[in-house]
């Protein structure tokens, strides 16, 4: 099973929910009989990222809003990262935070096992704001027989915008900045360098919860530079 360009220079420079796949997209790809061939070096890979990758993507990248709340000064009765957001923004804050950690939870194990199946699809239809494309990523990483284990440390997390004011949804972007040095991909079974693991980086997350429901879905994200 090949893999198309399009999608692989996708996967290159766009993470979702946390991480991406390819960290080179100008090596080809070559098939033996049964056996698929690449110079590509893997990295690691959190699904929902290629959501966006399509031109017919659900999620827009997220843009200013004169709505959207921004830190002004802090106060000492708030953390620094939330200061001059509302008590709601806040709120709203302190509970996608922790549902982002257990969404990756989960999505770092269907990584490391190697698995696309009905459990997936089910995840991804609760969970992410596309969860096709999301699936399809994670059975395309499956095919290739590419796996992720290790630890991601978390050094930090700020926000950049929390916007509740949408009647369709509300929408939180965050930054985070991971230590992935512990991280191990492999293909087959054979282990692939990540030199790109070495230094922390900074990942933007966006949340979004869609009227109606009562939890945070994740959505595109960025990876960013150094931290």
């Amino acid at each position: 099973m090949g893999v198309s360009t399009g999608w692989l220079r996708c996967a290159v420079r766009m993470v979702w929910t946390g991480r991406t796949v390819f960290a080179t997209d100008h090596a080809p790809i070559s098939e033996e009989p049964g056996v698929l061939r690449s110079r590509l070096v893997l990295a690691t890979f959190a699904v929902a990222i290629c959501a966006a990758c399509g031109s017919n993507a659900a999620d827009p990248q997220p843009t200013a809003d004169p709505s959207t709340s921004t830190p002004t000064a802090p106060s000492s009765s708030v953390p620094t990262e939330l200061a001059g957001y509302t008590e709601a923004e806040r709120a709203a804050y302190d509970e996608a935070v922790p549902a982002y950690a257990a969404f990756m939870t989960e999505n770092d194990k269907l990584l490391a096992e190697g698995k696309a199946g009905a459990e997936a699809v089910e995840f991804f239809q609760h969970n992410s704001t596309n969860w096709s494309q999301a699936w399809d990523a994670l059975k395309q990483l499956t095919d290739l027989g590419v796996k992720v284990t290790g630890e991601t440390r978390v050094l930090w997390t700020r926000p950049v915008s929390i916007d509740l004011g949408s009647a369709a949804r509300k929408v939180i972007v965050l930054e985070r900045c991971l230590d992935e040095s512990d991280r191990v991909v492999t293909q087959n079974g054979k282990a692939r360098p990540q030199p790109q693991f070495v230094e922390p980086h900074v990942y933007k997350v966006l949340l979004v919860m869609k009227r109606g429901e009562t939890w945070w879905r994740a959505g595109v994200a960025k990876q960013g530079e150094t931290c």
